[in-house]
């Protein structure tokens, strides 16, 4: 029950998107950029999103702090012993954390705003690292990363939230995929400081990165979503104003009106939000999707390869240091969610996720086939170090293109007002326990079937999930959110009186 409860409360998240009883007139004016006789600007809302991710690339320094940390905790020069299986609860228990901040995190977006609910899951953030830095032992260790993963679940709960509610449809994609990119850099910045400073300087300089995004984030607008639930209608219209940077109010009055239409219309649902998600045929749906996309991202292998990089490069005996390696692989996740950005509103979610999905399966295929090679055979891998380094780039560029990034963007277009809240919920809660489990299980699983057939069931699972998704997802490149909330949900046909 008390979870039914958290969910109902998570309604009033999202009744912030346009109605799907609004008509199309208005539709196209909620979504339009600007009115006639004024020209706006959107350079605002890139630096809101820019500056709402950078809290989450602290998300991301987290993530992968685990890579280049693990190996000096479980060495002979850490301060205090932390042997393999303690490290896999310290790597896990980041995720179990997030699950928290996920329930956590509607009982402040709607009372504090979108914009102070990501300030206010910070300060988890900069807890953890605070405990971190001052651990003595594996304890302290576990309750720093349990903490900072408050943080994390409530930051991406509400960052998806503001991210669709600050952006105009033609820049609505492209924003979308700054929350997986943004998560790159911060694993780039935290692997690249970690192989070149001592354990002790990388935890100090990964704690300014938290302190960066409330220094800058604190003066970025709330949306207008938010005004218009808590019935400050004056406060939207120049929060609008604002994020479209235009001067006169007649040129936001339709959208606004508009808005409130949707805002007044999810409020008067009498059912409860929980049940609409499971009771409706496209709502189920897009729930199977979402969940399918997760299952496929988490089950790839994606947290565990995160958090143990450093020590899968150190099997492939390359002559290139594991720590330069990881420095290599995050760079090409950069580029490659730079790329994603620009595609995902030209080529379609579609296709991205299809090419994406099979060539990542491909490269944890080879990834195996190496080990297998080298571990199981016996055979002299030496000329072919290179490859598990190229197979694991080869993967995450995968990801960031597609699997890894689409889940974000998707998460914001599939759901009808009334439920995107709980839907949103769902999405963060199951990836965060898919991710537990693999976190916690891929050095058990290694030491049973050996490491080669845990990257082969990796690209088993990758594959499957991708078909799988591929084929029940609809295309939502170009739409409105309306149009794609009408194509998953169509209007139940009457039949004719007698």
């Amino acid at each position: 029950m008390h979870l039914i409860n958290v969910f109902s409360c998570l309604r009033s998240q999202e009744e912030t998107k346009q109605a799907n009883v609004v008509d199309d007139k208005k539709i196209r004016e909620v979504e339009g950029q600007e009115c006639p006789g004024e020209r706006g600007s959107q350079w605002l809302q890139f630096a809101a999103a820019i500056s709402a991710c950078i809290g989450v690339m602290a998300c991301g320094e987290h993530l992968a702090w685990t890579s280049p940390s693990l190996p000096y905790l479980t060495s002979s020069e850490s301060e205090f012993p932390v042997t393999k299986g303690q490290g896999a609860w310290v790597a896990s228990l980041y995720t179990l954390g997030g699950i928290v901040g996920s329930i956590l995190s509607p009982l402040f977006v709607d009372r504090l705003g979108r914009k102070f609910s990501l300030l206010a899951f910070a300060l988890p953030q900069l807890a953890g690292w605070g405990l971190v830095i001052v651990a003595k032992s594996v304890m302290v260790l576990y309750v720093a990363r349990f903490v900072a993963g408050i943080g994390h679940g409530g930051i991406y709960n509400v960052a998806v939230i503001y991210l669709g509610e600050i952006a105009d449809k033609n820049i609505r994609g492209a924003l979308g995929t700054f929350l997986k990119m943004s998560t790159n850099v911060g694993t780039l910045f935290v692997t690249t400081v970690g192989a070149y400073l001592p354990y002790w300087e990388l935890n100090l300089v990964a704690m300014s990165v938290p302190l960066a995004f409330i220094v800058t984030f604190v003066f970025m607008p709330e949306t207008p979503y938010y005004y218009l639930i808590r019935g400050r209608d004056e406060d939207a219209e120049r929060s609008l104003m604002t994020l479209r940077q235009v001067k006169k109010p007649e040129s936001v009055r339709a959208d606004i009106a508009a808005m409130k239409d949707g805002v007044v219309e999810g409020q008067r649902s009498e059912r409860n939000s929980l049940f609409e998600l499971v009771a409706t045929r496209g709502n189920r749906r897009a729930l199977v999707i979402l969940l399918g996309l997760k299952a496929t991202q988490q089950f790839s292998g994606h947290m565990a390869i995160v958090a143990y990089t450093q020590e899968i490069f150190s099997h492939s005996g390359s002559s290139l240091a594991p720590g330069q390696a990881v420095v290599v692989l995050g760079g090409a996740q950069l580029v490659a969610g730079l790329v994603a950005a620009g595609l995902v509103d030209r080529a379609g979610r579609r296709p991205l996720m299809l090419i994406s999905g099979l060539t990542a399966a491909l490269a944890l295929a080879v990834e195996g086939l190496f080990f297998f090679l080298k571990y199981q055979l016996k055979a002299d891998v030496s000329s072919i170090t290179w490859l598990p380094i190229a197979s694991l780039i080869a993967y995450e560029v995968m990801v960031a293109l597609g699997i890894g990034t689409l889940p974000y963007v998707l998460l914001g277009e599939l759901f009808p007002t009334n439920v995107k809240g709980p839907a949103v919920a769902c999405g963060i809660i199951v990836g965060s326990v898919f991710a537990f489990m693999v976190g916690l299980g891929y050095q058990a699983v290694n030491s049973i079937v050996g490491i080669h057939s845990t990257f082969w069931i990796f690209a088993l699972c990758c594959a499957a999930g991708t078909l799988f998704v591929y084929f029940i997802t609809p295309e939502t490149k170009g739409k409105t959110l309306e149009e794609i909330q009408k194509e998953l949900n169509p209007p139940e046909k009457t039949l004719p009186g007698p």
